[in-house]
């Protein structure tokens, strides 16, 4: 499990949002579900050259949301949102 949390550490080192990444660093050991979810959205979102901002990570979350069937992942999947949303400013 301590390899995929260093794998997903690359992953949150993209993240311009600082205090989000600081985040799951310092939590990762304690959340590795989350985040792999996270991780795996990053991913996608800088495969498909996206721009890896807090709204296209939400965004990424909530396709998986909607895609899932399995409620134990949806509950992972839905933490990890909530985490991600409570690091996103309002907009201004």
């Amino acid at each position: 499990m301590k390899a995929n949390i260093t794998q997903h550490t690359q992953h949150f080192n993209a993240l311009h949002d600082r205090s989000l990444a600081s985040w799951f660093h310092s939590a990762g050991a304690a959340m590795p579900e989350e985040c792999a979810v996270l991780g795996s959205a990053i991913r996608c979102i800088l495969l498909s050259g996206d721009n890896l901002t807090n709204k296209e990570i939400i965004l990424q979350l909530i396709h998986a949301l909607e895609v899932t069937t399995d409620h134990a992942a949806a509950e992972v999947i839905r933490n990890t949102l909530e985490i991600v949303v409570g690091f996103t400013r309002d907009d201004i």
